[in-house]
């Protein structure tokens, strides 16, 4: 067995054990699978996926609005006091397709959103309409009918949130899409100690692979290990970690210990080095607005990918405060003006790092809301619209169908108070991305893929 020194007991090494579990903190997940024999040199083939998770289900109905005509007159007779002023909407004009022309409403969007506004104007932000989780393929009748299964507990936050990012609707699974595409892409990172996806919101499931699991970072770096010689302050603790690391042992846990404790100094380092060696983008982020914060963050950490040995890279944000059942009017103008703004800065920071053809960024929720008003704000939907966003989008263009915004029988897409029927699945759409990632077996990364026919959208 390993050899501890007289001072430290195994009933001490025992009793710190939670000690060190928090030691290796959120780097524990960022480890245990990371650190492969790839031998993929690093070299000009790099792209970056980044996902921005709009935490809560954020409003759809107010994002992206119809503004003129009949259109709008419907929207705001359904919205009541929850619509938008017409006068206040961003124009957007959606170029076509290669399924042809915009045959939507005229659009705009919400009077926040300028960053975004002005992206689509310059064919670098594309819109994708009425996308949620889906069995399936369905219809209205379908739906009403019960003839057609639906993603398991359809309205709720914790389900939703877990389908969208595992790509099982209808089951449960511990790993997500962007996880397995991660599993498929290690190769790109040749020996690299820093794994392929990285989160600066958290755990999340959707970079959970089968040999991925994320390495969790803050808004200032890495989390940052205390060194053998102070280890959480205290002495003992440091003599004991200094051995456990040098040695091995017959049992398991003092093992596993090691390894795990390792391999998160090994990442820590890497990262600490990177970022200290590298360019820091002089592009400025807005302030207070802790999306832009990450997003800055994420541009530090491509900005170093060649330190890092990485050919992929996979980002997780968020920004969490978009659940409206009150107050909706002023809480998400606050919080679009944020993604908006944020999302802006980040792009602007590709460009300056001659990389935004490389990195493209997409948003994702729980689900979207409800047309109608319930007062003040509104309750829990189904479909929603998002933005991708990058110098390799096809942008301009609004992808998906636009839905008929309207209540009860005059829209085909209405689930009952004005919730969308969703058009396109999430599997459609993580598979443009992951295609453009460099996936080729879409199988592993969408196994329900083949149940729907429109994964082919161009929008990269």
């Amino acid at each position: 067995m390993i050899h501890i020194s007289k001072n430290i007991a195994r009933r001490e090494f025992l009793k710190r054990g939670s000690a060190m579990t928090a030691f290796a903190g959120s780097s524990f997940a960022a480890n245990l699978a990371m650190v492969g024999d790839a031998s993929a040199q690093v070299a000009g083939d790099y792209k970056a996926l980044v996902c921005i998770f709009l935490d809560g289900g954020n409003d759809q109905s107010n994002t992206v609005v119809p503004r003129s005509g009949t259109s709008y007159a419907t929207y705001a007779a359904a919205r009541q006091s929850l619509a938008l002023s017409q006068a206040s909407l961003l124009a957007i004009t959606p170029q076509a397709t290669t399924q042809g022309a915009y045959s939507g409403p005229v659009l705009g969007l919400h009077p926040q959103l300028t960053g975004l506004r002005d992206l689509f104007a310059a064919q670098k932000c594309a819109i994708l309409a009425n996308v949620a989780t889906l069995v399936a393929p369905i219809t209205k009748a379908q739906y009403q009918n019960q003839t057609v299964n639906v993603p398991l507990q359809l309205f709720s936050h914790s389900d939703q949130a877990n389908s969208w990012q595992t790509g099982f609707p209808d089951s449960p699974s511990n790993t997500g899409w962007l996880g397995r595409a991660g599993d498929l892409m290690l190769a790109r990172n040749g020996s690299s100690p820093v794994s392929i996806c990285m989160s600066l919101a958290g755990s999340n499931v959707i970079q959970s692979g089968n040999n991925v699991i994320q390495y969790q970072l803050t808004t200032d770096g890495s989390v940052q290990i205390s060194s053998t010689s102070n280890l959480l302050n205290r002495s003992a603790n440091a003599a004991l970690m200094s051995q456990v690391l040098r040695q091995r042992s017959a049992h398991m846990l003092e093992n596993e210990y090691a390894l795990i404790a390792k391999r998160s100094i090994d990442a820590d380092v890497a990262v600490r080095d990177a970022l200290a060696n590298s360019v820091n983008p002089s592009t400025v982020f807005p302030t207070n607005n802790s999306l832009a914060a990450q997003l800055k963050m994420v541009a530090r950490l491509i900005a170093a990918r060649s330190r890092l040995q990485h050919g992929r890279q996979i980002f997780f944000v968020s920004r969490g405060g978009f659940d409206f059942h009150d107050n909706l009017l002023n809480e998400q103008s606050d919080r679009l003006g944020e993604v908006s703004s944020a999302i802006k800065a980040f792009y602007d920071a590709t460009v300056e790092l001659q990389i935004a053809d490389k990195v493209t960024s997409f948003t994702a929720s729980d689900f979207g809301r409800a047309l109608l008003s319930n007062g003040r704000g509104a309750d829990h939907g189904w479909g929603g619209h998002h933005f991708i966003v990058g110098g390799a989008v096809k942008g301009g263009k609004v992808y998906g169908r636009f839905p008929t915004v309207a209540l009860g029988a005059a829209s085909p897409e209405d689930a009952g108070e004005g919730r969308l029927i969703p058009t396109t699945s999430v599997d459609e759409y993580a598979a443009v991305l992951a295609r453009w990632f460099g996936v080729t077996d879409m199988t592993t990364i969408m196994p329900q893929l083949g149940r729907f026919a429109n994964f082919n959208m161009d929008f990269l």
